[in-house]
């Protein structure tokens, strides 16, 4: 009975502590500064609950490159050479990352174009969850990828082969990200959280063609863009934020509440998301967002769009991203507009797929590691089979966007371009499929807000005013007067089995 009551206690103390540092996030992200120039970098700690401290005074600061650029204990930062580097905040076992660089490394425009508009009339958006580039294409031939990597000792490994499915989830938000980009060494990932369980290394692995080859043949057959970054050095809130608006909406990281999955602008009373003000300073914000999405600049055009996702009560609810703008869930577009998943494949088989398709799958067809790269991909091939099976006239006129919302945490050995304070992010996988799309590997540099480009000059929508105006527009990808390219029906696979020792997993549960 003693121990039974120590026991009891020790619980009570532990349930009692429900306010918990969440993050430490440092301000500013990225600096340019030339030798002999200083910036002061303040440091935050963002709790569950919401609140914000500035932590600048009680962090331990330190430079990863100290031969580059030094910082106080107060945190300032001092260039001393060119380059880049990190400059790390910790305190009682959290830390957050902030980069201050001689050069960035500049983001590759081209020149725009509206060739599309007239010729394309259905554009599908499918939107899956956490690989990076080099995780499913690192061996695609003629693509920039990689079968080994520099971890943070500087020891150069191969890269190994990642099991399907995977044994675990692996950090991929705001920390992580800036952390494994190091300055543009990408050299860090073996430090970012759960990088390796029970020495796995897992956030050092790939896949094969052989684990994925129907996301291989769709690349054979079509466009693999070997340079397309996700919009945010984050995770799966804020890209999907910007997914369908052109920004994350100065969110920093994923939400955090008292109950699981909530992310938008039903979430229940004291749900909040770190966001960074104009000033620079860190706050929290309730996740519903007032801006325009490319739903609402069809709507006023006339252009007919359905977001196919999951709804409130499944699993795979928090990538529905016209959750957490008002306009759309305060209005008749929700009810209308925003539609169960499941009416993807009967309309694109009826051939009655609006102009703009936006699809997320539910959680256990994702990607989203530990669940399987297989499972996700024959929920996949069900969709993109049912376009191409649909009339024929459709197929002519469509273009199918495949893309992964970040990297998961998994090695990708390409810097991203330097965009502003939010991004971009890690490479990910990237495909355009279409009877017009190029055969091979598209090397422009593209990222989500490209899509939005692309569908607002293709159905003459005004611009959303944000990363699109600057994204490049994919139209290079396609060739418009070549023989169009013939459909291409796949076949679901046998997936391999999870190991029995493997936990139940669903990502919802996890801060995604």
């Amino acid at each position: 009975m003693r121990y039974a009551f120590i026991l009891l206690a020790l619980s009570a103390q532990l349930f009692a502590v429900t306010n918990r540092i969440e993050i430490i996030i440092i301000t500013p992200p990225e600096v340019l500064l030339s030798p002999g120039q200083t910036v002061q970098m303040h440091a935050y700690g963002y709790y569950s609950d919401g609140t914000v401290t500035d932590f600048t005074s009680k962090v331990t600061w330190s430079s990863v490159q100290s031969s580059i650029a030094t910082v106080s204990s107060t945190g300032l930062v001092t260039m001393k050479g060119a380059g880049s580097a990190l400059i790390k905040a910790a305190y009682s076992g959290y830390k957050g990352y902030g980069t201050v660089w001689n050069k960035f490394t500049p983001f590759i425009k081209v020149k725009p174009s509206t060739a599309s508009f007239g010729k394309i009339e259905h554009i599908v958006y499918i939107v899956k969850e956490n690989r990076s580039f080099d995780s499913y294409f690192g061996t695609f031939p003629g693509a920039n990828g990689a079968t080994s990597g520099t971890i943070s000792t500087g020891q150069v490994v191969t890269l190994g082969h990642l099991p399907d499915p995977p044994t675990h989830d692996m950090g991929h938000e705001w920390t992580d990200n800036h952390g494994n980009i190091d300055g543009g060494r990408m050299d860090r990932f073996d430090l970012e959280l759960t990088c390796s369980v029970n020495g796995d290394m897992a956030c050092m692995g790939q896949l094969y063609q052989s684990d994925i080859p129907n996301y291989w043949s769709y690349a054979q057959n079509y466009a693999l863009a070997d340079a397309a970054f996700s919009s945010v050095s984050s995770g799966s809130y804020p890209a999907h934020l910007a997914l369908i608006s052109g920004s994350a909406q100065r969110v920093l990281d994923n939400p955090r509440s008292t109950q699981p999955a909530q992310w938008g602008c039903d979430a229940v009373a004291g749900t909040t998301v770190p966001f960074m003000q104009t000033n620079e300073t860190v706050a929290a914000e309730f996740p519903c967002f007032s801006a325009t999405t490319i739903g609402d600049l069809a709507d006023a055009a006339g252009v007919s769009w359905k977001a196919y996702t999951m709804l409130s009560t499944e699993s795979g609810y928090i990538y529905n991203p016209f959750r957490s703008f008002s306009s759309i869930f305060y209005g008749n577009d929700w009810t209308t507009k925003v539609v169960d998943e499941a009416n993807f494949i009967p309309d694109a088989l009826a051939g009655n797929l609006p102009a703009l398709s936006f699809v997320t799958p539910p959680s256990i067809d994702t990607d989203h590691p530990p669940d399987s790269a297989c499972i996700g991909e024959n929920w996949t091939v069900q969709q993109i089979n049912a376009v191409m099976q649909g009339p024929a006239s459709q197929w002519a006129n469509t273009v199918i966007i495949l893309t992964w919302d970040d990297f998961g945490g998994l090695y990708d050995h390409v810097a991203p371009p330097y965009r502003d304070q939010f991004g971009l992010g890690i490479r990910v996988p990237f495909l355009i499929i279409s009877p017009w799309a190029m055969q091979g590997v598209y090397h422009t540099e593209i990222e989500f807000a490209s899509v939005l480009r692309f569908m607002e000059e293709t159905f003459g929508l005004r611009s959303l005013g944000g990363a699109d105006k600057f994204a490049n527009d994919m139209q290079d990808a396609f060739n418009y007067s070549q023989t169009p390219l013939p459909p291409l029906i796949l076949s679901e696979r046998t997936c391999p089995a999870r190991s029995p020792d493997a936990p139940a997993f669903d990502p919802d549960d996890l801060e995604d």
